[in-house]
């Protein structure tokens, strides 16, 4: 098959293609959101990427997040649950967990203040680990799962630096999952650097 047809093809797959078919994770790359070492933190709601510094007016009714004090200290709202340890210990959860219906979330709107130390399921001061979560983007609406991925710091300022979740009701998602390429992205972008390469090709001629 010639490039510009292959390329054509890619066009119109891509045009025809229903991604709501499909389990999608949603991934909104490497962030590195501030956690400032103070009462209010910062606040991220998991399904819009919204943030802000200060309580949402929404808190009740969306799924936030809100680590404070560098991030040793997390609140969640009662739509966003993170998996938990004990009565409300937040998980370090190592890559590759799988985040599912039968993880152990919180109960509803709670806080963490131990998830940090050197002991087992604990996150290590200015190391990035992982937090699991099940979530609702409103109230009674359907159960979803993420992972979100901070570093914590006892002594100045945390960062939250990137997060994903599966966009299908209650299809489970590994830690650090993020969207890969399909068969059909890989061979349309091969297409592409094949039509690069004969572009770029040097023009022959005969000297006489």
């Amino acid at each position: 098959m010639k490039t510009p047809s292959l390329l054509l093809l890619c066009a119109l797959a891509v045009a025809v293609a229903t991604p709501a078919s499909r389990a999608t994770i949603i991934y909104r790359g490497v962030q590195d959101f501030p956690i400032p070492f103070d009462l209010e933190g910062s606040y991220l709601r998991i399904d819009t990427g919204a943030t802000a510094g200060a309580l949402p007016g929404d808190w009740s009714t969306a799924p936030w997040i809100n680590p404070f004090f560098g991030g040793v200290k997390i609140a969640n709202s009662p739509l966003l649950r993170p998996i938990i340890t004990g009565s409300s210990q937040i998980l370090n959860l190592a890559v590759g967990t799988v985040i599912d219906g039968t993880s152990n979330f919180v109960a509803g709107e709670s806080g963490s203040e131990t998830h940090f130390g050197l002991g087992v399921g604990q996150f290590a001061l200015n190391v990035p680990g992982y937090l699991g979560v099940t979530f609702r983007s409103t109230v009674g609406g359907p159960d979803r799962y993420g992972w979100i991925e901070l570093q914590v710091s006892n002594l100045g300022q945390g960062k939250i630096i990137s997060w994903a979740y599966e966009n299908v009701s209650a299809a489970p998602i590994q830690v650090g999952a993020t969207p890969e390429p399909g068969v059909l992205g890989l061979l349309c972008a091969s297409a592409g650097v094949l039509a690069l390469r004969r572009n770029r090709q040097p023009c022959r001629f005969s000297r006489r």
